[in-house]
């Protein structure tokens, strides 16, 4: 009987070491995830003291305006502390869950799974002023720590040519809208009129979208076909959760003379040289 107890626990003992030996860590916000096996190399991994876990990222690249999370994570933590550190200036952002930083946009995220931690930097709201490396400590002697580049980018809409645009009557309108958004792709693209969505099956007909995508950057053209006065005013690109681009749209009726046409033209181009320029320039780098 004595031997049945004794080889129960022993695979109890048995179940209980091997479910320990691996740890999942996922993080929901930025869909990183970890998977480490204890057993895996060196078999004394998990007796030993506070250390980073393998493959954390260490360039994090965001869109002006949204949440910068800077990952950190830690294993066998035993009751050491965790800095993240500034290094532009070696200012101590935090310690633990302690911010010591009046920038009211700086928090601290940590959570645990097993022998796992993780202790996350977040920004809200990133400027480019935020760009710079951030790095993450844990107390221990030797120091252990984790450089983390943030990469902080301008994104939103831009509408190639200058801000007026002029077309006669019965033409065609094309608008193209460049979108960037890094890292991640852009949302949903709207472009409206006079700040009502433009839809494809709208009863003017001879509208038509098209969106196309490519990484962080996507385009998205608006062509009228056979427009009429009806059809100027304000036009809208509108990212999901980015900065919108605008453009007015004046058309010309049929009885204006075409040297007028021609001269109102032209002079309207010559005042916007530098916003066209800029605006070439914008669209060759996005491509």
């Amino acid at each position: 009987m004595w031997s049945s107890i004794k080889n129960c626990f022993n695979f109890s003992l048995f179940v209980i070491l091997t479910l320990g030996t691996q740890s999942t860590v996922s993080d929901p916000h930025t869909g990183w995830k970890e998977e480490t096996n204890w057993k895996s190399g060196n078999d004394q991994q998990s007796r030993r003291g506070p250390h980073l876990l393998p493959d954390i990222p260490s360039n994090i690249s965001v869109t002006a305006g949204r949440l910068a999370t800077l990952p950190c994570r830690v294993a066998n933590l035993k009751g050491r502390s965790v800095s993240w550190i500034r290094q532009e200036d070696l200012k101590v952002l935090s310690t633990d869950s302690v911010i010591f930083t009046s920038d009211t946009r700086i928090k601290i995220r940590a959570w645990r799974t097993g022998v796992v931690w993780a202790w996350d930097l977040e920004i809200e709201e990133a400027t480019l002023e935020d760009s710079g490396v951030y790095e993450c400590q844990v107390n221990t002697r030797p120091k252990v720590s984790h450089p983390v580049h943030l990469d902080v980018q301008l994104g939103g809409a831009v509408i190639a040519g200058p801000p007026e645009v002029y077309v006669e009557t019965g033409s065609r309108l094309l608008l193209t809208c460049w979108v960037i958004a890094p890292p991640k792709p852009p949302g949903p693209i709207t472009w409206l009129h006079d700040l009502v969505p433009i839809k494809t099956d709208d009863l003017r007909g001879g509208v038509s979208l098209h969106i196309a995508q490519e990484g962080a950057k996507a385009s998205a053209r608006l062509s009228l076909t056979s427009v009429s006065p009806t059809d100027a005013g304000n036009y809208t690109c509108q990212p999901e959760g980015l900065d919108t681009a605008q453009v007015s749209v004046f058309v010309l009726k049929d009885e204006q003379p075409r040297a007028m046409h021609h001269d109102t033209a032209t002079s309207l181009t010559t005042t916007k040289l530098i916003e066209l320029a800029i605006g070439i320039l914008l669209i060759h780098t996005l491509r």
